[in-house]
């Protein structure tokens, strides 16, 4: 990796998800802090420069993946991890060609189970370019 990736605070997750119920609804609120910290704290995993994830939408994706399914809010986990995946991935200057149908599916299939991280990660890496 070239540069060191700007990661997500834990006040840019909250903001999204305000974004996310502030549009399409649900109930506001933390449901585990824990839970937010470790889906948080993933992406940045590894030593020094040497990431566990190693480049940009493969971080992306475990925003997207482990908030999912860590479900650390109240209401809003899906649309928050999407936000949080594709905010990500902006702020580092990518962007993901993946329509708001795929997403759907995507997300989706990540909350039931039927896609592994890998195939997760896999997905974003080939919708996203550097833009």
């Amino acid at each position: 990796m070239k540069q060191m990736p700007d990661f997500l605070s834990e006040v840019d997750i909250r903001d999204l998800h305000q974004v996310a119920i502030e549009k399409a609804g649900g109930s506001d609120g933390i449901r585990d802090a824990g839970l937010l910290a470790s889906a948080l704290a993933i992406p940045q995993a590894g030593f020094g420069e040497n990431f566990l994830h190693k480049d940009i939408p493969a971080m992306a994706a475990a925003y997207l993946y482990h908030i999912v399914n860590n479900h650390p809010f109240i209401d809003g986990n899906k649309r928050a991890a999407m936000l949080a995946c594709l905010t990500f991935l902006d702020i580092n200057g990518y962007e993901c060609s993946i329509d708001e149908e795929e997403w759907i599916i995507l997300v989706l299939d990540i909350a039931q189970g039927k896609l592994s991280k890998n195939d997760c990660i896999e997905k974003i890496r080939l919708c996203s370019h550097y833009s």
